[in-house]
């Protein structure tokens, strides 16, 4: 079973494939956004081997993390690996993450391929594991800084904010930028404050 490669991206195809090249083999595999888009020299793929109709894929990610929750997500009726690796490809993990485990459909239809009954079985095969996942996190990070993760916190203050800017009339791409450079500047966000900072912020950007 191969768990990671690492090598030279020697070309990228249209369709988010790379070949990385390791001790004279090419290795074609169908990437995540990060892996595709990586300017590194070197990069590891943490690849998944998935059987398809007439071969086997690899399916690439940047890290340990994302290549689970492709796994994940993988694994719901109905959500194939093409689906999987396309949402990991346009949307942050740890959004994704709060989504499943707060039930947010309305941030889950808006998903490539997810309807509303997919997004449905999501909620209801994922909770629990996701659930796990984040505990899992906030424990290492526990382990690694001395002190509880502020993951679900963050998350929920972010997901308020961006609500509250959606139903102004403000779309969910430039409200979710925004949000995400307000919060790296000041990490004690209350959802009032972040909310009048990123009205703020849409103005400045409109003079």
């Amino acid at each position: 079973m191969i768990n990671y490669i690492k090598g030279i991206i020697t070309h990228r195809e249209d369709d988010n494939k790379v070949v990385i090249e390791n001790a004279g083999i090419g290795y074609e595999i169908q990437a995540d956004m990060d892996l595709y888009n990586s300017a590194a020299d070197e990069v590891t793929a943490y690849v998944m081997m998935v059987p398809g109709e007439d071969e086997f894929r690899l399916y690439g990610f940047s890290t340990r993390e994302k290549r689970r929750l492709f796994n994940l997500l993988r694994s719901v009726s109905g959500l194939g690996s093409k689906t999987a690796v396309r949402i990991l490809s346009g949307v942050d993990s740890t959004e994704l993450l709060h989504a499943i485990t707060m039930e947010d459909t309305r941030f889950l239809v808006k998903l490539p391929g997810i309807g509303k009954k997919t997004a449905e079985r999501m909620q209801l095969e994922l909770k629990s594991k996701v659930a796990e996942l984040i505990k899992e996190s906030e424990d290492r990070a526990g382990e690694t800084n001395g002190e509880k993760s502020e993951t679900i916190k963050d998350l929920n203050v972010f997901s308020e904010a961006l609500e509250a800017l959606e139903n102004l009339g403000y779309s969910s791409h430039e409200s979710r930028k925004v949000l995400k450079e307000l919060m790296v500047q000041n990490e004690e966000y209350t959802v009032q404050k972040l909310i009048k900072d990123a009205l703020r912020s849409f103005l400045e950007k409109s003079k």
